[in-house]
């Protein structure tokens, strides 16, 4: 599932699904085209954040 928000103060958020779990969590954006790419393992190169969900699950958001 993937859904757009934009708050007051400009921040783009997307919901993102823990690729272990199901469990969604809100991720700050660069801007509002980016796109992002879940995965379970670190990758050599790229922009991401670090996500660890309610149930203690650690995954990379790349940005796109």
């Amino acid at each position: 599932m993937v859904t757009w928000r934009k708050e007051m103060h400009q921040v783009v958020t997307r919901a993102v699904a823990c690729p272990f779990c199901g469990e969604n969590a809100s991720v700050a954006l660069p801007d509002e085209e980016t796109d992002v790419r879940v995965r379970k393992s670190v990758a050599a190169f790229g922009e991401c954040t670090t996500v660890t969900c309610s149930q203690g699950d650690t995954y990379w958001v790349y940005f796109c």
